[in-house]
């Protein structure tokens, strides 16, 4: 953080709150009436990289379950606007569909504030969590469930192993929802097209750009077949077509991202006379260490595990496995002869060396003794620096909380909640904490009220610790007693979260692409066989995941369309990263033919999210919201290609 930075957060954590009416005002001129908006404080911390108020502003809109149907059940969609850095910003934002579905965003405020700064010079940046996900379902928590089956759940969770109960907590969780009148067969893509729409026009955006990944990239071509009016330009990374039954195909980007990784050694006349074939020697060397592994480092190197290991590049914020390429055909190389040198200091994290600035200094050529101690101080004052930054941020984050903290002081309702933990945690019998928790999560859908929470205590506790409980409800005031059964659903949504697994991804899924045997489990199966891989790492792929038993607790509801390839003019930047292994690099130039206006990049080097692995796809990404007509200048792509390692420690760069 620069001193101005800092003396911003203080300005603005030591003033005044933001005035709310005015930041309602500042939404309302050309809001659209029909979805109300209500702002809230956004998620903790937000400090130091945010002002709450003033950068950031959170809230909720209002949208209908059924947008066929405006009286239907009301939605509240959690959003979040990261203001424009600039004073004269242009009026088109730069709205973020999520991935997943399922996983939510708005709760990671520090996550969005970093991945979008490049783009916050000129324009706001929106996000929301999409209908039936995180902050936007509060209501759809299926604590009753959790309540009746809490016994097994805890159970599992201190390792048992029991394999039918998430789809027990899936089927009961189905019908619970139904029971709360919930329109299910509404939270699908097509109605969170409409919800985009929806929340731009009530934020008072008439046009805007979208940036999707992963799952959002489905969304954002729905929006563009279903809702595109004031759309100005799309960029879709990391795309998962809805002509693709991913859930079959799950190991064909995995596949891809194998292949990507030899392609340019194959093609390289001196690399591939350094090793011949290296592809399907790839592939053999899974088949002869899943049947013979070698032990490296104390650990089992298996085939599942060197497939794991290539995987594992798709993990943007692991710095460890970038430049992994460079050794790939060297490591093959070397495993089929059962040297494991290689392999040893990969797992030790020494190759890809790491970036060490002690380094750099120490391989510098032709420094002076003077130069070198320059360079020294240079890396000291910029360690002093690092270390300064990090303090005020931390100091900044604990202003941030106490001045939360001194707005809004310790409530009876915070302690009578402390008070009743200890109680909890001092039942001495497990069978007497089960029931506890069972009647405790089933108070998320109660009508707060200090008569539910006597029913609790004297179900549970006697003698002082009864007394002493009745005695704190007997002075809660009605707001503290909402603030109870407020902190009741906050200290159960972590369970929820845990226990209701990938729910949120099955209520998308399996209602509209399982519809008609797009997929299945006989499609997955025979996916795996034409992979191309040995009979042992097939047999180990072949291992049929839950999701299909899981999905057959729901009722299929196919739409008109919405597996067809999506065909639109409005202008789409696509990117694909060579070794993504959630969505294949295919699968963009794939989704481009069908639109007339796009343009495409492959990253080398690059997994799920290209925006988010290097300066490359920013720029060009920046660029394009800037002109969406122009043709865009790529020539940074090329400069990603890495070299390899060749037999005699030299390393030959290849053409992209």
């Amino acid at each position: 953080m620069n001193p101005e930075q800092v003396l911003a957060l203080l300005s603005a954590l030591l003033g005044e709150p933001a005035d709310t009416t005015e930041l309602e005002a500042r939404f309302a001129n050309g809001g659209d009436p029909r979805y109300p908006i209500e702002i809230v404080s956004c998620t903790r911390p937000v400090a130091p990289d945010e002002i709450d108020g003033q950068t950031v502003i959170c809230g909720t809109v209002a949208v209908p379950e059924d947008h066929a149907d405006p009286e239907s059940r009301v939605l509240n969609l959690s959003f979040i606007v990261f203001r424009a850095r600039s004073l004269a910003p242009v009026t088109d934002p730069v709205v973020y569909l999520h991935g997943g579905p399922g996983g939510g965003t708005v709760q990671s405020v520090r996550a969005l504030s970093f991945f979008f700064d490049h783009l916050r010079g000129r324009r706001d940046i929106v996000a929301f969590d999409q209908r039936g996900v995180d902050a936007s379902a509060p209501d759809m928590d299926c604590f009753g469930t959790l309540a009746e089956n809490i016994e097994p759940i805890v159970d599992q969770l201190g390792g048992a192993h029991l394999p039918e109960l998430e789809q027990t907590i899936v089927r009961e969780c189905i019908a619970e929802l139904d029971g709360r009148g919930f329109d299910l067969p509404q939270f699908n893509t097509t109605q969170n097209a409409l919800d985009v729409q929806a929340v731009m026009s009530a934020l008072g955006y008439s046009e805007y750009n979208i940036y999707g990944v992963s799952y959002g990239t489905k969304l954002a071509l729905e929006v563009m077949r279903s809702a595109p009016d004031g759309v100005r330009s799309v960029v879709l990374d990391s795309v998962a077509p809805p002509q693709i039954p991913l859930y079959d195909t799950l190991f064909v980007p995995h596949t891809e991202a194998i292949r990507n990784t030899f392609a340019p050694c194959e093609v390289d006349p001196t690399c591939a006379e350094a090793y011949p074939n290296i592809t399907q020697r790839f592939f053999d060397l899974l088949e002869q260490l899943e049947a013979s592994p070698l032990h490296v480092s104390g650990l089992e190197l298996d085939g599942e595990t060197l497939f794991a290991v290539f995987a594992a590049r798709n993990n943007w914020s692991d710095p460890d496995i970038r430049g992994f390429t460079t050794y790939a055909p060297a490591l093959v190389s070397a495993l089929e002869d059962g040297n494991v040198d290689l392999m040893t200091q990969i797992f030790d994290g020494q190759i890809p060396p790491p970036s060490n600035p002690e380094a750099l200094i120490a391989g510098a050529v032709g420094l002076s003794p003077e130069e070198q101690v320059l360079a020294q101080a240079a890396l000291n004052a910029m360690s002093q620096m690092t270390i300064a930054s990090d303090t005020a941020s931390s100091v900044l984050e604990q202003l941030e909380a106490d001045r939360d903290l001194d707005a809004g002081p310790l409530s009876l309702g915070e302690y009578f909640d402390d008070e009743l933990e200890h109680a909890f945690v001092a039942l001495p019998e497990r069978e007497d904490r089960v029931a506890f928790a069972r009647d405790y999560l089933n108070l998320r859908f109660v009508a707060p009220s200090a008569g539910a929470l006597l029913d609790l205590v004297r179900s549970h506790f006697d003698g002082p610790t009864a007394a002493r409980l009745e005695s704190l409800i007997a002075v809660l005031n009605p707001e503290e007693v909402e603030r109870v059964f407020g902190l009741i659903a906050m200290d159960n949504a972590g369970l929820a979260t845990v226990m209701e697994g990938e729910f949120e991804l099955y209520l998308y899924a399996c209602q509209e692409d399982f519809a008609d045997g797009f997929n299945s489990a006989a499609g997955f199966g025979e996916t795996v066989v034409n992979l191309g891989y040995g009979p042992l790492m097939t047999a180990a792929l072949a291992n049929v995941p839950s999701l299909y038993s899981d999905c057959a607790e729901f009722n299929p509801v196919p739409r008109d369309n919405y597996l067809e390839p999506v065909s639109s003019d409005i202008p789409v930047l696509v990117f694909s990263g060579e070794i993504d292994t959630q969505t294949a690099a295919s699968w963009g130039e794939l989704t481009a033919e069908t639109l007339s206006n796009s343009q495409s990049f492959l990253f080398p080097e690059t997994g799920h999210g290209a925006l988010l692995f290097g300066q490359c796809a920013r720029d060009i990404g920046e660029a394009f919201l800037e002109t969406p007509s122009a043709a865009i200048d790529g020539a940074c792509v090329a400069d990603l290609r890495l070299p390899y390692l060749m037999p005699d420690g030299s390393f030959l760069a290849v053409e992209d």
